[in-house]
């Protein structure tokens, strides 16, 4: 057993009876009294836990509120299970070195391993990830030259493009790069999974984007509320969302008030700074009836039009 386990219990032990002993330390890892007692130093000079021995209580505890273990084990849990849930799929880890989960796995506790099978994690849609191609983007981006895509927008029809690949991006399931257009002479990102072919070519970029310009191009583009200029809007969620919603966080600056409507019963609105309205429509059109956009009128129109498309292509139409 390591020493970063029998810290681990002697710190739940204290916390769990408010001592703990060395004979029980002993008894428990079968170690010499000598090595419990350098664990107690160690935990005391190098950790900085506040323990002392009690002599009334014939034991150690903490003669101050020590928080450095708190939970330290059910978070290594969760993230262990967190981790290998995503290498489970290759576009979140492709490259994931398999050493890194047994190396977490390692400092989990013995008793908490059986219980994995207990939690589960999902993960949302993603797409697959070619690995060969993201290595030939990559392998450009190394050594400053280009490369030349055959890419399809979101109608299907192709392009050949010249670029120079400058950022990875993984965002909502999905890989992108930001590059160099030199066939268009700009700064554009392409999603992976439209790329149909690669070829790497002998030709270096005619532009290199400096850190500043790159961070700029990435906050206006990636995300519903990021970027600058966006607009204050105002969301409304009806009961039985209502109460799942008032736990979310969908923006750091976001506030929540609570109403009721004389038609729709209780709601919680959410107000929230939007960048790229279309995102947005697309997480409040997943709960249905039961959201409304309400302000700003351009972005509830936006979310009107949405619906009345959808009814008039699956339901009006029949």
């Amino acid at each position: 057993m390591s020493q970063n386990e029998r810290l681990q219990y002697i710190d739940t032990s204290i916390r769990e009876k408010g001592v703990v002993t060395v004979k029980e330390v002993v008894e428990k890892f079968e170690v010499s009294p000598r090595t419990v007692k350098r664990d107690l130093e160690y935990f005391r000079d190098r950790i900085n836990a506040p323990i002392v021995y009690d002599v009334y209580k014939k034991g150690y505890l903490y003669s101050l509120p020590f928080d450095y273990f708190s939970y330290r084990n059910e978070r290594m849990l969760l993230f262990y299970l967190f981790l290998m849930k995503l290498i489970e799929s290759p576009t979140h880890f492709p490259f994931v070195d398999k050493a890194i989960p047994d190396l977490i796995k390692r400092n989990i506790l013995a008793h908490y391993l059986p219980l994995m099978s207990r939690i589960t994690y999902e993960i949302d849609e993603w797409e697959q990830l070619d690995i060969t191609l993201f290595s030939k983007l990559f392998s450009t981006l190394r050594n400053d030259n280009c490369i030349v895509i055959k890419y399809a927008d979101v109608t299907g029809k192709t392009t050949t493009r010249t670029i120079a690949p400058e950022h990875f991006i993984h965002y909502e399931g999905r890989w992108y790069v930001i590059a160099y257009d030199e066939t268009k002479k700009g700064i554009r990102t392409f999603l992976l999974s439209r790329i149909q072919k690669a070829e790497v070519v002998n030709k270096k970029r005619t532009r290199k984007i400096n850190d500043d310009e790159l961070q700029k191009f990435i906050k206006s583009t990636y995300g519903i509320y990021k970027g600058s200029g966006g607009k204050l809007v105002q969301v409304r969620f009806y009961q039985p969302v209502c109460n799942i919603v008032k736990k979310q966080v969908w923006h750091k600056e976001q506030t929540m008030k609570e109403g009721k409507h004389e038609q729709y019963g209780a709601y919680v609105e959410l107000q929230l700074p939007v960048h790229h309205p279309q995102e947005l429509l697309g997480k409040v059109l997943r709960y249905g009836k039961y959201a409304e956009i309400v302000a700003p009128s351009s972005i509830r129109t936006m979310w009107l039009e949405a619906i009345k498309e959808a009814y008039v292509r699956f339901v009006k139409s029949k």
